[in-house]
């Protein structure tokens, strides 16, 4: 069996985005159009703030869509922007957001996608995007 590798993807982020029920389709669309590559939606129920936002006059669903997207850093704040206002989060209860950093991400990378990502930007500092290791090879 051939030697196998992984990839490990850096400077790498996730945004989660928690909304109402039929605002991730919205949402998603938003994130694409500013180079989102996908998107993960589940669906949820909210509870907790729901009877205090009740009690000033905002009725909120306790269905949710919570949309995950994993964005580059020189992504991140334009998807972020983006779904904020595709999902009109400026106004009350309509949801929340947050973005984390990731350590590391494992998926396939095609050859020639690792590549890119490593060539040096013209006249900006060198960073590692990408390493790959030799997998540990298993007992017999």
């Amino acid at each position: 069996m051939a030697d196998r590798q992984i990839t490990y993807l850096t400077d790498a982020l996730i945004i989660t985005c928690i909304v109402q029920a039929s605002r991730a389709d919205t949402i998603v669309k938003a994130a694409q159009n500013v180079g989102a590559q996908g998107a993960t939606v589940t669906y949820a129920r909210g509870t907790g703030v729901r009877e205090r936002m009740g009690l000033m006059g905002v009725t909120i669903d306790e269905q949710k869509e919570m949309v995950r997207i994993i964005v580059s850093e020189e992504q991140a704040d334009r998807v972020f922007e983006a779904m904020y206002l595709a999902g009109d989060l400026d106004k009350p209860g309509m949801g929340i957001m947050f973005m984390n950093k990731l350590d590391r991400i494992a998926t396939y990378i095609p050859d020639e996608v690792l590549a890119e990502a490593n060539k040096p930007a013209a006249k900006l500092k060198k960073r590692k995007t990408a390493t790959r290791r030799p997998t540990k090879k298993a007992k017999k």
